[in-house]
């Protein structure tokens, strides 16, 4: 089966077209927040990520929330699993130990659904003026801080979950402004998913997600440095010896055979387990036949 590869145009046009989609997701944030902390300070940040949760795109506000953003839908995506997510759906927390941040940090993810099949995700995490807890005080417990919003639906196939929005009316001190900022980042995961949405329409998924510089070079990267390992270890090439001197910086050593392919199984692995959409995986599932087989993904703790 002949893999598809994104062309340099394809490539340069998508890449700018994710970008503009998260600054204009950061742009609509920034005009209907109500806190100053938002639109003067950016203490925000806006994204879009794969179906798998990798970053596509970032509209900065806050770099230190680059990270805690993509563990983030990575974490909602492992609550939910695909099958527990639909088109409509909001997903939200402001979870310290998913984030890593403090709860005064919402983090909103809606799915991005294309033709009935999840594509993306577009993210916002914003600071908040007030999450309730204690005033003018440094607290002692992470209890003592404020409400706390697991990983949830906010709103769940188009329907807002208005119970889970009144327990957060009641335990803030200026709702009007919190719920302001909160229909703030709907607004912003809403344009990023309908500008996705008008990409993957305009030029089609797969040459979309062939052209998202952060999806297809990877794979590629794991893909060569899989196949050149497994070349080496069944000595395809013209020099056969009984082991390979690897240059690492200043450092040098020495591979045999066995190793090269064990380094080989690795790449593979890495490949069909993190990228399953790659146009690679289905030569790398090929490959790693003959050194028996994909390892097994490796979960987080």
């Amino acid at each position: 089966m002949k893999r598809r590869r994104a062309d340099a145009v394809l490539t340069e046009i998508v890449r700018n077209g994710v970008i503009a989609v998260t600054e204009e997701m950061k742009t609509n944030l920034m005009r209907t927040a109500y806190n100053m902390i938002v639109y003067e300070a950016l203490d925000f940040t806006v994204g879009l990520y794969t179906a798998e949760g990798e970053t596509v795109s970032i509209g900065l506000g806050l770099p230190s929330f680059i990270r805690g953003m993509a563990e983030t839908v990575k974490a909602k995506l492992r609550h939910f699993g695909k099958d527990g997510l639909e088109p409509g759906d909001i997903l939200v927390t402001n979870d310290a130990y998913t984030t890593g941040s403090h709860l005064y940090h919402f983090t909103f993810s809606l799915p991005i659904f294309h033709q009935g099949k999840l594509s993306g995700f577009a993210c916002c995490m914003a600071h908040w003026t007030d999450v309730g807890g204690v005033l003018g005080g440094v607290t002692t417990d992470i209890y003592s801080e404020g409400l706390q919003i697991p990983i949830v639906k906010y709103a769940k196939a188009g329907v807002v979950n208005q119970d889970l929005v009144d327990i957060i009316r009641m335990n803030v001190r200026i709702p009007e402004r919190a719920m302001g900022d909160l229909r703030a980042q709907i607004t912003a995961v809403k344009t990023g998913e309908r500008r996705f949405l008008e990409l993957l329409e305009r030029y089609g998924c797969e040459e979309v997600l062939a052209g998202n510089p952060a999806f297809s070079k990877i794979d590629e990267v794991l893909f060569i440095a899989g196949t050149s390992s497994l070349n080496l270890a069944e000595a395809r090439g013209k020099q056969k010896p009984d082991k390979y001197v690897v240059h690492e910086g200043d450092k040098k050593s020495t591979l045999t055979a066995k190793e090269f392919r064990e380094k080989a199984r690795d790449y593979l692995s890495q490949l069909v387990n993190n990228y399953p959409q790659s146009n690679f995986k289905d030569e790398a599932l090929e490959d790693l036949k003959s050194l028996g087989g994909a390892k097994p993904k490796e979960s987080k703790p």
